[in-house]
């Protein structure tokens, strides 16, 4: 039996023209979505940094916190982080955030709230 050719390269059998648009048009779709996934978490990283950079220039004008001081600074950071990604795979991460946040109010003598917490609580009720 000889094979018939196909006279539309690229078109997978049974497949009509419409449903080869169609997904076409959604691999378009998701490789864009996948570029904007990565756009955001580029600049969420960039904002990070940037706070964290104020936060340790903040630090050292404020205190006079010279070169020793401030890796005292990132090594507790570096506790920190690990204590809350502990607590994240050990119970989850709502719970590490709250104890987090429990330690900020403590330290800090203030209240602290989750960013857009005032947003979310007017969103639910």
């Amino acid at each position: 039996m000889a094979k018939t050719k196909n006279k539309r390269p690229g078109k997978p059998r049974g497949m009509s023209y419409a449903d080869m648009l169609a997904r076409k048009r959604m691999i378009r779709e998701a490789v864009q979505e996948a570029a904007d996934d990565a756009t955001v978490q580029l600049r969420a990283d960039m904002a990070t940094q940037k706070a964290l950079w104020l936060a340790v220039c903040s630090v050292a004008d404020a205190y006079g916190f010279g070169p020793e001081r401030m890796k005292k600074f990132f090594i507790a950071l570096q506790e920190n982080n690990d204590e809350i990604t502990r607590m994240e795979k050990e119970v989850d991460t709502d719970y590490a955030y709250e104890k987090l946040r429990l330690k900020a109010e403590r330290v800090t003598g203030m209240k602290i709230e989750y960013l857009y917490e005032h947003e979310a609580q007017d969103y639910e009720g």
